[in-house]
């Protein structure tokens, strides 16, 4: 890159981010109550939750690391993108209403509400916390990456500035911030996925046939790109179902997501924002694609050069090339722009992880550590609380990120998380809000086993095997082994604690209570006027 590039692709980064800022301070004042905090004053509309959500799953790791699957990989690289918008289903018809009419400000809320179980509390804070990290780590390597390449600043400082900002985001703007933070970088991101779709057609007489055809001649794989079994070969069809099983499922069990649906006025406008959602992801995704395969057909083989071994960089080298190529006016141009959105991108969502994660700490972990009676440490308290553990987690995740460096594909990161999220959350989340025995007991084993198996499932397979043989399992992302475990442990610790008859009679109480609640909206949080 030039030195002109450089200076262009930071002041297009300063410009968004100055954005960005300016809406954050704006909303600061509507952000000091806790419900403004946590959950935005549930004022947020349908079409803005939805671009919002949108925002939040249309990461780094499908705009960079997912061009750069399907760059080396083809085929089998879109198999995310397809299991990401079926993942909405799930949350449609089994969670994203009754959440939020059951649920205050996070997923611990609507798993204790029956119980009111401190035990429950911690082991979602557990997962949730493991959740976030992985997130955490797959787009501040991206953020630190990006802005290395493309403008020459030092991965350690990119990563800094990444996690600065969205500590910044958390503790002035809260959930509010976040929340058009996420819909102007949907909305940019939108409108540039649209031209960089467009270009890469109309380099091949808008024929997408034409188009693979000539990824199939210069593409590092060959004609291989668009056969199965790049990247799931080696496990068989299981491990390809397990892979689609894992993106599929784990969107309704991702807290920072998940916490969208407590930021609306009433259930309807959760289920309408979700129509939003899909149809922006759906369009973006295909778009991935095309942009994933015009890579492979426009930087050809010695393309890996310019991607990194990674593959990250496919996004950046491509939209280069449409715009004239490097050292060229629109190629510098192209390449600012898409640095610039990308980078916003992740800034973005690493905000809304981060409230995630201090909303759970401050709401779930917190009162615990300082033994406050239950009902003592106030909402207000908490919000405070979670400001503070938003900076705190921040500094984690820029020193986690700074040990793990930059050379590896953060679409394997984004995996780990939604496997987490799969296999710890939604048994627990289904059965709590659709079975009579489900017990307090059955909710920690559950999320427990879901958590603990999937570290260690994940430690057993071929990229974090620590042994020098091959790895005892080919699976990539073993959800179908960790999911059913968590269900049975679900079960089984249910009805292994089953109430006396006294405790049985509180317990269908509650039950009756909880579907009344979640079906009618009686007695949900409401609106704060602002």
């Amino acid at each position: 890159m030039t030195h002109g590039t450089d200076h262009l692709a930071i002041a297009i980064c300063v410009a968004v981010i100055a954005l960005t800022l300016w809406v954050t301070f704006a909303v600061a004042r509507r952000s000091r109550s806790a419900d403004g905090f946590f959950a935005a004053g549930r004022s947020i509309g349908s079409w803005q939750n939805g671009f919002a959500i949108s925002g939040e799953f249309i990461s780094a790791g499908s705009f960079l690391g997912t061009t750069g699957l399907i760059f080396y990989q083809g085929v089998d690289g879109t198999v995310i993108l397809f299991a990401s918008v079926i993942s909405f289903l799930p949350v449609l018809f089994l969670l994203a209403e009754k959440m939020r009419n059951i649920g205050k400000y996070t997923i611990a809320d609507v798993l204790v509400f029956r119980s009111g179980s401190r035990r429950v509390r911690v082991a979602v804070a557990l997962s949730t916390l493991a959740t976030c990290t992985f997130v955490l780590l797959a787009q501040m390597v991206a953020a630190g990456t990006l802005l290395e390449s493309v403008a020459g600043i030092p991965f350690w400082v990119s990563v800094l500035v990444a996690g600065l900002l969205m500590a910044v985001y958390v503790f002035v703007g809260g959930m509010l911030a976040t929340a058009w933070v996420q819909v102007i970088k949907s909305s940019i991101l939108a409108i540039l996925a649209i031209i960089i779709g467009v270009g890469v057609l109309s380099k091949f007489g808008f024929s997408f046939p034409l188009l693979l055809d000539s990824a199939t001649h210069n593409a590092a794989a060959g004609d291989a790109i668009l056969s199965p079994g790049q990247i799931f070969g080696s496990g068989g069809p299981v491990n390809l179902v397990s892979y689609a099983l894992t993106f599929a499922l784990g969107t309704a069990g991702m807290a920072h997501i998940l916490i969208r649906f407590f930021t609306v006025p009433e259930a309807a406008t959760a289920r309408r924002s979700l129509g939003w959602t899909v149809a922006l992801c759906s369009m973006f995704y295909l778009i991935v694609v095309v942009m994933g395969f015009g890579a492979a057909a426009l930087l050809g083989a010695n393309g890996s050069e310019r991607v990194g071994t990674s593959g990250n960089l496919a996004a950046p080298a491509l939209v280069t090339d449409l715009g004239g190529g490097a050292g060229t006016i629109g190629g510098s141009l192209a390449l600012a722009m898409v640095s610039a959105v990308a980078f916003a991108s992740i800034i973005a969502v690493v905000a809304g992880v981060v409230i995630s994660a201090a909303g759970t700490f401050a709401r779930d972990v917190w009162p615990t550590v300082t033994r406050a009676p239950a009902g003592e440490v106030d909402d207000q308290s908490q919000a405070v609380v979670a400001r503070y553990g938003a900076v705190v987690f921040s500094l984690i995740a820029i020193a986690l990120t700074m040990v793990i460096g930059d050379d590896t594909n953060i679409t394997y990161f984004m995996g780990m998380a939604f496997m987490v999220a799969a296999s710890a959350h939604l048994p627990a989340l289904v059965l709590s809000l659709n079975w009579r025995g489900f017990t307090a007991t059955g909710a920690m084993y559950g999320i427990l086993v879901g958590l603990s198996s999937t570290i260690i499932t994940l430690m057993l397979t071929p990229a974090l095997w620590p042994g020098s043989g091959p790895a005892p399992l080919t699976i990539q992302l073993p959800v179908v082994i960790t999911l059913p475990l968590s269900l049975i442990a679900c079960v089984v610790g249910s009805l292994l604690s089953r109430p006396d008859r006294t405790g049985a009679a509180d317990a269908d109480e509650k039950f009756a209570e909880m579907i009344v609640r979640s079906e009618t909206g009686l007695g949900a949080e409401v609106a704060s006027a602002h």
